[in-house]
């Protein structure tokens, strides 16, 4: 059986762990500290071809906190995934399925054919060129955001700029 002394100890061991457990967060998760500040351009998604449309659309964060897109979603589709293409070694052009983006601090993050981009996978009959639709973009650190697309022919899409102009 332990003395009040040692109990008392072992009190205060578990309390310093769970402060120090308390300020865990974003900075341990690699984001550092400060402030994400999250602007986000016009979004203009593709008209669907076999069976997914992607969007596009620019993040700049003017904050002195990096922050990390987590996920987007939307009512018009399935899903919202964020994929990369990348070349591989044989010349064959593959999209990878990432789990999230760093917004760095004072930087902008281009989501357009390509390279980075969303995937509206399995859109409905709202994802028609002319139509618009909302997509709820999700981040680690910051509130999430609301944006509306603006539906345009996929070589259309190519020609933005990946700020949601041409």
């Amino acid at each position: 059986m332990r003395s009040p002394r040692a109990h008392r100890r072992i009190a205060a061991v578990v309390a310093a762990l769970a402060v120090a457990l308390a300020g865990c967060g974003a900075e341990d998760a690699g984001l550092g500290s400060g402030t994400p500040d999250l602007h986000v351009s016009p979004a203009r998604s593709s008209a669907p071809v076999a069976g997914a449309s992607q969007l596009v659309l620019a993040i700049e964060n003017r904050g002195d906190g990096d922050d990390r897109l987590v996920g987007a979603d939307t009512d018009a589709a399935i899903a919202v995934e964020v994929h990369r293409t990348v070349v591989e070694d044989d010349g064959r052009a593959v999209m990878r399925l990432l789990e999230d983006i760093v917004l760095p601090a004072g930087g902008t993050v281009r989501f357009q054919p390509g390279g980075l981009h969303l995937m509206v996978v399995v859109p409905d009959e709202r994802v028609v060129v002319g139509g618009t639709f909302e997509v709820t973009l999700r981040f680690e650190r910051s509130a999430p955001i609301t944006v509306t697309a603006d539906v345009v022919e996929l070589l259309d899409l190519i020609e933005t700029d990946g700020e949601g102009s041409g």
